[in-house]
């Protein structure tokens, strides 16, 4: 069980690596309005037609959702372990990647994405890089 925990593990958190370089290719492209306000929903359908820039935003946000999975599989395989460290961590990074979802559907619900330059944006961008430092935290 413990090599195969660690083999998941790892890979959850690579998987959420690839969500925050994601991230960045979503705020470099200016591409964060890229489905709207809508959420989880992207302009209104599960899966966008046309811009670039719905593309990247649904890309980042089906990147995101397989994240969430890897992690709540993770955390349900954890449970399992005879080593509380080893739940407690798995326990966490789910506790921070809900966080995650949280906090993405607020920056797109708050339209606080694009070239929204307000303070409330700036803010939730502070929780949203601590909470995604937590989430590799436990994570790894």
């Amino acid at each position: 069980m413990g090599r195969r925990l660690s083999t998941y593990a790892w890979t959850a958190t690579a998987l959420s690596v690839a969500v925050i370089a994601g991230g960045a290719v979503v705020r470099a492209t200016g591409s964060g309005a890229g489905c709207g306000s809508h959420w989880p929903q992207c302009n209104g359908s599960i899966v966008p037609a046309g811009t670039t820039e719905s593309i990247i935003e649904f890309a980042h946000r089906l990147t995101s959702g397989l994240a969430f999975l890897a992690v709540l599989g993770l955390y349900m395989v954890a449970r399992k372990s005879e080593v509380m460290r080893v739940r407690r961590a798995a326990g966490a990074a789910l506790l921070f990647m809900v966080g995650e979802v949280a906090i993405g559907a607020s920056l797109v619900l708050g339209e606080w994405v694009a070239d929204d330059a307000s303070v409330a944006r700036a803010v939730i961008d502070g929780f949203h890089l601590v909470n995604t430092l937590f989430l590799l935290a436990a994570l790894v």
